[in-house]
């Protein structure tokens, strides 16, 4: 049994509280012992805006709460490659390794997911359809669109659909949102376009930032359509 750690970003604790759960059931049956690290922040924000030593200050405390596991699953693309690949670069010297060393415990839940070793004793069942939003963190920082692709496909009576442009980004970007939002919006709009002639009426993504910034926008315009995580679409498939 492999004593793992659940990272919860804060604006997942913030958005969508009940997710961890999601998460958590997932990682349980696969036969690992979880501990929950809820409503933390990686840095990124502080980061993204230029203050370097507020996204330091705030990175170190993520990286203390998880020095002691094996791995941190992350529920969140941009949060994960915030701590592998960003954080670290804070620091000089030794430092600079140290965190390295504990950054790379920090994993993504579908690249997790996707490589454990019981993954296959496990039966995933859920009739429906759902369409992919392929998140840029998943797809251009971490390499794990495909395990995305094949966790929804292990489940039986699932019907996964791609989305036309699905290398678009869906215009969140954290603050570029707000810097920038008549270009966020457009976007976004494009890419509810893109869900629109899918035809699904429930979107998955490794980050549920792009789900929510996506759901806001359908229901502004009256698009039906649910966001699921990717945990949560597996989480329902387990039951």
């Amino acid at each position: 049994m492999a004593r793992i750690a659940l990272f919860d970003p804060c604006y997942m604790n913030t958005l969508r509280p009940g997710d961890a759960a999601n998460a958590v059931h997932v990682l349980e049956a696969l036969g690992d012992e979880v501990t929950l690290l809820d409503g933390r922040c990686c840095g990124q924000p502080a980061f993204n805006s230029g203050f370097r030593n507020e996204a330091r200050s705030v990175g170190r405390e993520a990286l203390k709460a998880g020095r002691p596991f094996e791995a941190v699953v992350v529920t969140s693309g941009s949060c994960t490659s915030m701590v592998r690949h960003y954080l670290p670069m804070l620091y000089d010297g030794p430092r600079r390794l140290a965190a390295g060393q504990i950054a790379e415990r920090f994993v993504d839940f579908p690249t997790y997911v996707g490589t454990h070793p019981k993954l296959d004793s496990v039966i995933f069942q859920l009739e429906g359809t759902v369409a992919v939003h392929d998140a840029c963190h998943t797809r251009r920082e971490l390499g794990s669109s495909h395990h995305v692709l094949a966790l929804l496909e292990r489940v039986e009576g699932l019907e996964v659909r791609r989305l036309a442009h699905e290398e678009e980004c869906c215009g969140f970007g954290g603050s570029f949102s707000v810097k920038l939002p008549e270009v966020s919006v457009a976007m976004m709009t494009s890419k509810l376009d893109d869900v629109a002639l899918s035809g699904a009426r429930v979107i998955t993504s490794a980050d549920y930032s792009c789900l929510a910034h996506l759901q806001a926008g359908a229901d502004g315009i009256g698009l039906q359509m649910e966001g699921w995580s990717l945990p949560e679409v597996l989480a329902r498939a387990l039951e």
